[in-house]
């Protein structure tokens, strides 16, 4: 589960790169319309209560705090939650090798700077985000390197 359309396209970008054959994972991936960590992760609690999933994920920000029970219930349901710091744009600025700044908005701004892109459209990530930009990148982004195995089935 992505938080918003950028998460989505990012986690669709993901899924072209990661996913290409029939060996390859199944990933389902859903869009949570935005909101707080709280209501993504509430959101994966009612798809899987819908449907069967061998593993559930959501993409969050760290710009608000994940709250003791947000974690509670993401262990409860195991939900893995993976953490963009300060958000998916800081993150891949990260990927690119720029410095993110703390505060999200500035981040949405630096990264339109470097790449001129609109990054809802998954299209948009082919131009600057390769599959050799994030093998290169996950040596020293955790946070990458923990979402990659989910799409090589390495979890």
């Amino acid at each position: 589960m992505g938080e918003g359309d950028c998460e989505y396209a990012f986690l669709q970008h993901l899924r072209s790169l990661y996913c290409v054959d029939r060996l390859s994972v199944k990933v389902t991936i859903r869009n949570a319309q935005g909101g707080g960590p709280d209501s993504i992760v509430n959101q994966v609690v009612r798809h899987i209560r819908l449907a069967h999933y061998d593993k559930q994920l959501a993409l969050l920000d760290t710009d608000l705090a994940w709250s003791d029970r947000l974690k509670k219930t993401a262990k409860k349901n195991k939900i893995e939650m993976v953490g963009s710091k300060p958000c998916l744009e800081g993150l891949l600025l990260r990927v690119l090798g720029k410095t993110a700044p703390e505060v999200s908005s500035i981040c949405k701004r630096h990264l339109q700077c470097h790449t001129k892109a609109d990054m809802t459209e998954r299209h948009h990530y082919e131009l600057y985000f390769s599959k050799e930009t994030f093998e290169k990148a996950r040596q020293f982004l955790t946070e990458l390197n923990q979402l990659l195995r989910y799409f090589e089935g390495k979890f």
